[in-house]
């Protein structure tokens, strides 16, 4: 008699449940070809606050260059830590996204030290897909370069990264 009170119950709190929080993943490591780091490629990892907000970091490289000078040579590896956050625009799996951060470029010296060169803020809006397991997304970024000989101040370039959601 008490099993069968026990079982709407059950069914009631495990719809209530089921209805009443989401089941977004928290996590992503995201890998960027042409993004945010204003480099080749960048992986970061990301926390959603929320299933519109998420906040991120990561590291993105260019590769390494062999510097000469007065006392020898060494490798320079230059590499750039974008911060950021961002907020998509929809509840499907298909979105907009909007993106605000800032890049720290950065490059090792001939000690091995690390030397942090210059901090590039950016914005974008791009389309996202969230699938169950992965995201997709295509923004277009713009980025204050400052002035100088070769590009507009304001540099705005097409990024496309790849991340899977846990």
């Amino acid at each position: 008699m008490i099993k069968s009170k026990l079982i709407p119950l059950f069914l009631l709190l495990s719809a209530i449940c089921l209805s009443g929080f989401s089941q977004y993943k928290k996590n992503a490591v995201v890998f960027e070809v042409l993004g945010k780091s204003r480099y080749y490629f960048d992986i970061s990892y990301e926390r959603n606050l929320s299933e519109r907000i998420h906040i991120g970091g990561g590291v993105g490289t260019s590769g390494i260059d062999h510097l000469d000078y007065s006392g020898g040579s060494f490798n320079r590896l230059n590499f750039s830590i974008p911060l950021y956050g961002a907020y998509s625009f929809g509840q499907k799996k298909h979105r907009l996204i909007s993106e605000i951060g800032a890049s720290i470029l950065g490059n090792t010296t001939p000690n091995n030290f690390l030397s942090l060169s210059d901090v590039t803020p950016f914005i974008s809006v791009g389309y996202e897909y969230v699938g169950e397991h992965y995201v997709f997304r295509v923004p277009v970024y713009c980025a204050y370069i400052g002035r100088n000989e070769f590009f507009p101040s304001v540099m705005p370039w097409i990024g496309v990264s790849f991340g899977r959601l846990f």
